[in-house]
């Protein structure tokens, strides 16, 4: 019967707005914040498949980036200068 009464009791003094709020307080704080933060960073030290993949991608990245600059360099190249602005 007691177990009955705590949760009645929970029930009334809780509602979900106040349940919401109060994680949102807590997610707010810089202690979640740095928690989430090591949990990510102990995932992603060692992980071999995903430093490879982020290499991979980096690497397509810049070879667009030059491919087009090289492309458009006529645009952008006449701009070029040797002084100060």
């Amino acid at each position: 019967m007691e177990a009955n009464n705590n949760k009645q009791i929970i029930l009334e003094e809780l509602n979900k707005s106040d349940v919401s709020k109060e994680l949102k307080n807590y997610m707010d704080t810089s202690d979640f914040k740095a928690k989430i933060e090591k949990i990510v960073k102990d995932r992603l030290k060692n992980n071999k498949e995903l430093e490879d993949k982020i290499v991979e991608i980096t690497g397509n990245v810049i070879t667009q980036l030059y491919k087009t600059l090289w492309n458009k360099r006529t645009i952008w190249k006449n701009n070029l200068s040797n002084k100060s602005s």
